[in-house]
Formats: structure tokens, C-alpha cells, sequence
């Protein structure tokens, strides 16, 4: 289990500017407008004039999933009635939770087909672990119109293997050798993508920070953290690769502009989900648009014609909360990597260890 503490950003006059700028860890923790309700006034403004989207912000708020089901092929929207009651059920599930019992005791099957699937971790350490709010789309994922991430044929076969990696019948000819065998996120290098959409099921908190010509955003997953002008400089030289790409942004109106390039090439990795692999292909253009007081509006475009037939879009909200993001330790406490290959090594020596009894 990754040990939490309180967080300790990076140093330096910038970052202390942007803390500087946004005052405590916490922001006003409220309950977010529902999708087609009226919003509220117009968003705050910095006092230099921008758009104001500081603060500490949730973005897996919604149980609505990822891709369309295949159960809902074909609706994109729900009617009022499905979302009361699917709310009331999510309600009940989770007071269900929190009166002892595991979602599994109750009938929960959520985990079981999600992209966390094969984590061994207990369903307290995840989002389902709380009330999320229904909102009336079928899918996160609103372009291609069925609501499914177009992968290219040769990822899905990818995805299917990965997916018996880990299950508990992992294919025969894969072998844990080496580290290298597992993917980024079992190493606690990153799951990919820095965008703040994403099944990741935990750890889903983003503190937003702006000073003039200046966003920068910290994941509460793994510490990642992006500094972006938006002051209409380009992007770097196209020679100089990362493995979060290069960020640039820009306003339009009320929305923040974030368009990212130059990625590493990664692709022979293990990744968590393929849509977050770092690609030198790879194009990601985000939106931030604050709704409400209390929300924003988070739409993010991935083109990368290496592992999807076509661009693809996926909108969803982001609510503001008191929660204060601590230290993800992931490398500092990886003990289950070392025990995942120990465990390799005594399943390979256990046919002659049977054979010399």
C-alpha cells in the first residue's frame, strides 16, 4: 500500500509565486450544479483579470463511466427518472460501504471491468468509496458517437493481453523476469497522459495554481506536475521529448487552452491504459472552462493515428473540494514489485521443489 503524507512541492520562485498567489491548500467545498440545472453567476476573475480556476479540484466525481456500455449502445443521455434512480442506488451502495461492508458483499461489480481492474487494493482506497453524482450522459467519452475509444486493432489485441496479464490466469508465455516486465504505473514512474480525466479510481485530486502568464497544475497521482505559460509563446523545438510533452496555453473567453506536444516515445512500455502512453505522435489539446463557483467543465481531444483510428473526445466535471492533496510515495515504499517477482521466482522453482518431495 503507497504510504500518503502531507505534500511538499518542489521549490523555487516560481512555485512559490503561484502558492503565494492562491493562498491556502483549500478551497470552499460545495455541491456541484447539476448537469442542465441553470449555472450560477459568472466564475471569479484573478486580480489580473483571468478566469479564476485555482484550488483543489476532484476530477472523479461522476460514476458515469469511462466508454459507453455495451447494455447502453446507442443512448448517449439518460432521462431524468434513470438518473434519480441510478443516483438513489449509488447512494445506497455507498451507505452500504460505510456500514462495514465491502462492495463486493453487496453487489457491486464496478471494479471488476474497470481500467484498475487487478489491483489488489481494498475498496476503501478508491473513488467508489464516497457518493459520486450521476450525471445524465451514458459515457465520459462524447465523440466518437458511440461513446468508445476508436483504438487501432493491433491496440485492442494489446489491451486483451494485458487485461490476462493481470488476471489471475496471466498468459503462459509471459514471464515476470524483470521489472521491465510490468507496467509504469506497477513501477511508480506514472500511468501516462497528464490529463486530469482518467479511470483512475484513486488519488484523483489536481491542485490548479495561476500567476500572471502562468497555470501550473499538481496530480495528487504519482506528484505530477506541469508549469504552462500561457503568456503565446510556441512550443519547443520538436527535438526536445518528454514524457509529459510540452505544454503551452492560451485563453479563449473563460477557457484555458492547454495544447501539448512533443511527447517521448514510450511506446514499448506497459502502460495502465494505452490512451495514456506517451507516443512521439501523440497530440492532446485540453479545455477548462470553471461553470460554477464550484465546478469546472474539464474536455479533453487526444489525436495519435499510432493508436487510434481517429481523434477522440471525452468531457467531464471537476468539483472543488476541502480535501489537502498529500505525497503520493509510491517508489520510496515499492515493496510490491519486489514481491511480485520473489513470488515469479517461487512459482517457477515450485515443480521441482514438488518433484523432490
Amino acid at each position: 500500500m503507497r504510504a500518503r503524507h502531507r505534500a511538499v512541492f518542489g521549490g523555487g520562485v516560481f512555485v512559490a509565486v503561484l502558492f503565494a498567489s492562491t493562498g491556502m491548500l483549500q478551497v470552499s467545498g460545495q455541491t456541484r450544479v447539476p448537469e442542465g440545472q441553470a449555472k450560477a453567476s459568472k466564475p471569479a476573475l484573478t486580480p489580473w483579470g483571468e478566469p479564476d480556476l485555482r484550488g483543489v479540484w476532484d476530477n472523479a466525481s461522476t460514476a458515469t463511466p469511462w466508454e459507453r456500455p455495451a447494455t447502453l449502445a446507442g443512448k448517449t443521455s439518460l432521462t431524468d427518472q434513470e438518473v434519480a434512480e441510478r443516483q438513489q442506488a449509488e447512494n445506497a451502495l455507498v451507505a452500504e460501504r460505510e456500514s462495514g461492508k465491502d462492495f463486493t458483499e453487496v453487489g457491486r461489480p464496478s471494479l471488476a471491468d474497470s481500467p484498475i481492474a487487478g489491483n489488489e487494493y481494498n475498496s476503501v482506497w478508491y473513488s467508489e468509496g464516497r457518493p459520486r453524482t450521476i450525471i445524465n450522459r451514458t459515457s465520459l467519452v462524447v465523440d466518437p458517437p458511440d461513446g468508445r475509444v476508436p483504438y487501432r486493432p493491433e491496440v485492442l489485441k494489446r489491451l486483451a493481453y494485458k487485461r490476462q496479464i493481470v488476471s489471475s490466469r496471466p498468459p503462459v508465455e509471459f514471464s515476470n523476469d524483470s521489472w521491465l516486465d510490468r507496467d509504469t504505473g506497477e513501477r511508480c514512474l506514472t500511468d501516462g497522459l497528464p490529463g486530469l480525466l482518467g479511470p483512475q479510481g484513486y488519488n484523483s485530486r489536481a491542485h490548479i495554481f495561476q500567476s500572471p502568464g502562468w497555470v501550473a497544475i499538481a496530480s495528487e497521482m504519482y506528484r505530477g506536475r506541469r508549469v504552462i505559460p500561457t503568456d503565446g509563446r510556441p512550443h519547443v523545438s520538436s527535438a526536445i521529448r518528454q514524457w509529459f510533452g510540452d505544454s503551452v496555453g492560451h485563453w479563449e473567453g473563460e477557457t484555458l487552452v492547454i495544447d501539448t506536444v512533443n511527447f517521448a516515445d514510450k511506446t514499448s512500455y506497459w502502460w495502465q491504459t494505452a490512451w495514456r502512453q506517451s507516443s512521439p505522435t501523440l497530440h492532446l489539446v485540453e479545455r477548462l472552462t470553471r461553470v460554477s463557483p464550484t465546478e469546472i467543465e474539464y474536455r479533453m481531444t487526444v489525436e495519435d493515428p499510432a493508436t487510434f483510428t481517429r481523434p477522440w473526445t471525452a468531457v467531464s466535471p471537476m468539483v472543488s473540494t476541502t480535501d489537502i492533496i498529500y505525497e503520493y510515495a509510491c517508489h520510496e515504499g515499492n515493496y510490491a514489485m519486489a514481491n511480485l517477482l520473489n513470488g515469479a521466482r517461487a512459482a517457477e522453482r515450485a515443480p521441482l521443489d514438488r518433484g523432490s518431495k
